[in-house]
């Protein structure tokens, strides 16, 4: 029973060791290529163009907001679904009734519950537009939908 109990703490000790060796290699073959990657890295972000699909809704939120959030999903999931997975387009859905978000009101000029897309380099903002006829356009949902892709293949080409 006790040379049980030895040989247990014998391999678990050598698995431990095994474990950190292999951590220590990769982190240290890792680091040799890191700079270069790192560097690389931190250019290609900063001048990465995308596209920004906001939606900005409050606590209080009618059929007609989440109406309208639904579809502007659906239309980036059915027509820009490669975008989404590259990160060239962005989905990003706000409280502006939040304290931290309440800059949106400000930045994009917002008077009600807004589609908001922002064309973006890196951390500078190029150009934003207000999706203002989403509202209009709530009662036909292709109609919605086309408007919306329409915008966002515009703002995705920089025009």
């Amino acid at each position: 029973m006790k040379i049980f109990t030895v040989l247990q703490k014998y391999c678990l000790c050598f698995s431990f060791i095994a474990l950190l060796a292999m951590s220590l290699l990769t982190n240290a073959s890792a680091a040799q290529s890191a700079p270069a990657n790192a560097s690389e890295t931190a250019n290609l972000l900063q001048h990465q163009v995308k596209t920004v699909v906001y939606y900005f809704h409050g606590n209080m939120r009618c059929a007609s907001c989440r109406k309208i959030e639904a579809y502007t999903k659906e239309a980036l999931q059915s027509e820009f679904a490669e975008a989404l997975q590259t990160g060239n387009l962005e989905l990003q859905v706000i409280n502006v009734d939040e304290s931290a978000n309440e800059h949106y009101v400000q930045d994009f000029q917002l008077y009600t519950r807004s589609v908001i897309l922002e064309r973006r380099a890196g951390d500078q903002q190029q150009q934003w537009k207000n999706l203002d006829q989403v509202w209009s356009l709530i009662r036909d949902k292709t109609a919605f939908m086309e408007y919306v892709q329409k915008q966002i293949e515009t703002m995705m080409e920089g025009a």
